[in-house]
């Protein structure tokens, strides 16, 4: 390949067990950097996997990733490292204190893509601002499966044409920050019924099906200069019989690279996922994922025990295996020097190397009126009508508003204890729906999923002209947000109540066709706190609301 001088000269001048090094983009847990360290020192690490368990606050992600960059400086030729993080939107770090927005599936539904633009900037602006210089975003999958819950509010939608819209748009507002950009799941994950955190999904298309449902998005990001794409671990059996997408030299040789013309990075998605983790050795599948093409293998925090000697052991393992692959011939010095040419070349065209002579500086970049004015006005422009057969909406407020929180309470607790990785969302929607409202002066009533769900339904809202029930729903790493109860309490009340009913979703609308007899049906495509915030503004302003389904409406 045709890399610059000054990485052409590097190339020659690293050793073997550099050249593997720079390969490796490694999580570990909490801020203790002794894990990861002989890791940077002795083998040149490439890149680290960051969440919000690495550091919970701006602070704390400012010392983290100094103190990364500083192990640098005690390595032969002083190469920074790639810092990423999950912030898309949906999933996102150091929450609250960051810039998430709606997410992805909202900002389809706005169906916008100057605000795409806005927001993806933003993302980028705060994150180099925290010491990160990559985030694993935008996903450019075509959420077409109802069941797929691992993607779901992640996607911008199920509409190629639309999707890849706003996957160029976050792609090209992302890169104007200056931060590296990915997309993923290559190539599509929004087809799958199976969480790949978990097992290995299979998808029965052929090549043509992928160009029509799946592949334009990732085109148009790939067109609009995104500089790494993730692959997916996913089988699709029609083009490789074996090898799911990660580990397949058709999908990631022939389609990615020479049909569609990319030559970035190609980064694996978490290698500790089950997908692989389930079905593979690690030292095995590391090997067959470059050899099929991958430039960087990515091993997430997800799946790891904290033991810091077996993390120690078990990474000096995987890398020295690539090692040996190389002196054997499994792995060619050619397509060593590619893939570690092509990750040097990354950093150098992003600035990363050779090191900046300046810091990072926290002071102007989150937190920022602006900032927080952008996601409201995409969280706004989201929300959709998408029934309203007894003519319910806007809602009459000359009476107190009776709203019901459909959610156990309980299940709200997994959405603080993901690891770092996920939505990381303290507050639930409703919370804050409810406070919000509040602070507008609305009277409200309130009922919780535990005084309905056994109980008759009360007088109050039996009297009631209408009334706002709220679902919720989460994406969340390798488990389930509780939506099966909350489907039985709408179903519930809609009996004897339906048309005086309005659903207010704060999730996909793909549950409207489970909900036959609720007369009004409003989705927000989101469950951040900006989309709560403006759903309740919305109760009281009774502006129109303009937000168009991303998805199909069953």
């Amino acid at each position: 390949m045709n890399f610059p001088p000054l990485i052409q000269s590097l190339l020659k001048s690293l050793t073997l067990e550099e050249k593997v090094g720079q390969l490796f983009l490694l999580a570990f847990a909490g801020n203790n950097l002794n894990p990861i360290t002989p890791l940077i020192v002795d083998y040149g690490l490439g890149g680290c996997y960051l969440s919000q368990e690495n550091a919970s606050n701006p602070e704390e992600a400012k010392e983290l990733t100094q103190s990364l960059q500083k192990l640098t400086q005690n390595t032969s030729y002083q190469i920074p490292l790639i810092l990423g993080v999950d912030h898309e939107g949906t999933w996102g770090v150091l929450v609250p204190y960051s810039t998430t927005g709606p997410g992805n599936l909202a900002l389809g539904a706005a169906g916008k893509p100057e605000l795409t633009h806005k927001i993806y900037n933003i993302f980028g602006k705060e994150m180099l601002s925290f010491g990160f210089n990559a985030i694993f975003a935008p996903c450019a999958d075509c959420y077409s499966n109802p069941q797929n819950a691992i993607i779901g509010m992640r996607s911008f939608g199920e509409y190629p044409e639309r999707v890849a819209e706003q996957v160029e748009a976050a792609v090209k507002g992302a890169n104007a920050s200056g931060i590296i950009t990915t997309l993923k799941h290559f190539p599509g994950h929004g087809d799958t019924s199976l969480d790949s955190h978990r097992s290995l999904p299979t998808v029965n298309k052929n090549f043509r099906q992928l160009e029509q449902e799946d592949l334009y998005p990732f085109q148009r990001g790939i067109d609009g200069g995104v500089d790494m794409v993730m692959t997916s671990h996913i089988l699709f059996p029609q083009i490789d019989s074996i090898n799911p997408a990660t580990l397949s030299p058709l999908i990631m040789g022939h389609l990615l690279r020479k049909k569609m013309g990319f030559n970035g990075v190609v980064l694996t998605d978490s290698m500790n996922m089950g997908a692989i983790k389930k079905n593979y050795p690690s030292d095995e599948a590391t090997i067959k994922a470059i050899q099929a093409g991958v430039d960087m293998i990515m091993l997430a925090e997800e799946h790891y025990d904290h033991n810091s000697s077996i993390y120690i052991e078990q990474h000096m393992t995987l890398i020295q295996s690539v090692i040996q692959a190389v002196k054997s011939g499994r792995i060619t010095p050619e397509r060593l020097d590619e893939a570690s040419g092509r990750i040097l070349t990354l950093k150098f065209n992003k600035g990363i190397f050779p090191v900046p002579s300046k810091t990072f500086d926290l002071k102007p970049q989150f937190g920022l009126s602006n900032h927080v004015s952008v996601a409201l006005e995409a969280a706004s422009s989201a929300i959709t009508v998408l029934r309203d057969r007894s003519q319910l909406w806007p809602i009459n407020l000359n009476q107190p508003l009776i709203i019901i929180n459909c959610v156990p309470r309980d299940a709200y607790a997994i959405l603080s204890h993901t690891r770092g990785i996920g939505p990381n969302q303290s507050e639930p929607a409703f919370d804050i729906f409810q406070k919000e409202l509040i602070r507008l002066g609305v009277g409200i009533k309130v009922y919780y999923y535990e005084d309905l769900k056994d109980e008759a339904i009360p007088v109050p809202l039996l009297s009631a002209n209408s009334f706002i029930a709220v679902t919720e729903d989460y994406p969340l790493p390798g488990t389930d947000f509780e939506t099966n109860l909350q489907k039985q309490l709408v179903n519930k009340l809609s009996v004897s109540m339906g048309e005086r009913m309005i659903v207010l979703a704060f999730r996909s609308s793909y549950e409207l066709s489970e909900f036959p007899l609720v007369s009004t049906y409003l989705c927000t495509y989101s469950s951040r706190p900006c989309s709560a915030l403006a759903a309740a503004q919305a109760v009281v302003m009774k502006k129109p609301l303009t937000g168009r389904a991303p998805i199909s409406v069953l």
